[in-house]
């Protein structure tokens, strides 16, 4: 196996940041005094990469402000605020450009009484690897040939409403599904979100907890073999035992998010005032998940006119002794609405550094009003 194919595999398959930049060639051995860490113990971590360039660009500090179809993926009681059908597309390359690891998404809302339904799907894709066997190490095993690749996709369901005139509650199903192609594991879960406005000094606060639900393990042909029993004398009798792995059950990764946003300038209940061509919003989360450390983003984000956008953020990502540096979890990027036939296209990008990970891009297209 090349290098670069082990780089992939351990990317895909663990999506862990920190196992990953041990992948690059940073050497990780536990301590006496280290905490215990649940760090590779969930299965589907591909869902705990972030979606879309908006929220991206923000160091993913948007659980109280992100409003529209890209709420599915981040707080889904901010679909609420959606009066009419619209829909978001993303595309994002990871860790280089020749990485060949892409996520992609797309969600769809739609307005329905006094909140909104939303459908999301995401598709993870690790990209082609060498397939690899015990008597073939380095590929090209005659009864394994060609090539693999990891992938995941989930689909959710979620629907929003509004309680009062500043609270929000959203609910919803996920489906999702992960593995290679004789090797694959099955979810579902749950998630629960709210978003309340305060109305003092443009203050809002919200949450969400997503991914609850059983185990589950992994199955397939993959999973089991048929190997031959040689005598003992070492020649084969042709017959064969069949083996299958003990593979463990694990569950999705369950993480929590809570943030409080708050709306500098802009709107009428602004901490500045009111301000029809400037507008300046400013956010702190925390992530909190069953299998990483607490992690804190911070992200500010500037509207000119309410068609032009940029914005800033960072992410801390806390991991035990992995390399991170300050500026690893910067973030940057921007944002344009265009009037299209009556509705506004809006285009949005975001860049990410990644340390030794080399960095994420992010593209996404908004259609709606």
């Amino acid at each position: 196996m090349t290098l670069h194919s082990i780089r992939l595999a351990t990317a895909a398959c663990a999506l862990l940041w920190g196992a990953s930049a041990a992948a690059q060639g940073t050497i990780i051995v536990p301590e006496a005094t280290d905490r215990t860490s649940r760090v590779g113990t969930r299965g589907a971590n591909f869902l705990e990469i972030g979606v879309g360039a908006h929220a991206t660009a923000m160091g993913a500090a948007v659980v109280s402000s992100m409003e529209g179809p890209e709420a599915m993926f981040w707080n889904p009681a901010g679909i609420v605020t959606s009066t009419d059908i619209s829909a978001i597309v993303s595309y994002m390359q990871l860790y280089g450009s020749n990485s060949g690891i892409t996520n992609t998404a797309a969600a769809l809302t739609v307005p329905i009484g006094q909140g909104a339904l939303g459908l999301a799907f995401t598709q993870f894709s690790s990209g082609s690897i060498d397939r690899t066997t015990e008597v073939a190490p380095d590929g090209d095993d005659p009864a394994f040939p060609g090539q693999f690749s990891y992938t995941g996709s989930a689909i959710a369901l979620q629907y929003a409403r509004n309680i009062t005139d500043r609270l929000a509650v959203s609910g919803g199903l996920r489906l999702v599904q992960e593995g290679i192609d004789f090797a694959q594991s099955r979810y579902f879960g749950f998630d629960l979100a709210t978003r309340f406005r305060t109305g003092l000094y443009g203050l809002n606060v919200a949450a969400a907890i997503s991914n609850i639900g059983p185990s589950n393990r992994f199955t397939g042909s993959g999973i089991e073999r048929r190997v031959s029993a040689p005598r003992e004398n070492g020649f084969s009798t042709g017959g064969s035992i069949p083996v299958q792995f003990n593979t463990r059950k694990v569950q999705l990764p369950t993480g929590f998010r809570v943030g409080l946003e708050s709306h500098l300038l802009g709107d009428a209940e602004a901490l500045f005032g009111a301000n029809k061509t400037h507008a300046l919003v400013g956010e702190l989360d925390f992530y909190d998940a069953i299998d990483t450390d607490v992690q804190p983003s911070l992200g500010v984000e500037y509207g000119y006119k309410g068609n032009y956008f940029l914005r800033a953020g960072k992410r801390w990502f806390n991991e035990q002794h992995a390399p991170w540096k300050f500026a690893d979890g910067l973030s940057f990027g921007g944002g344009v609405k265009i009037p299209v036939l009556g509705r506004k296209l809006t285009l949005d990008y975001a860049y990410t550094t990644m340390g030794e990970l080399q960095n994420n891009q992010v593209l996404s297209f908004h259609v709606g009003k």
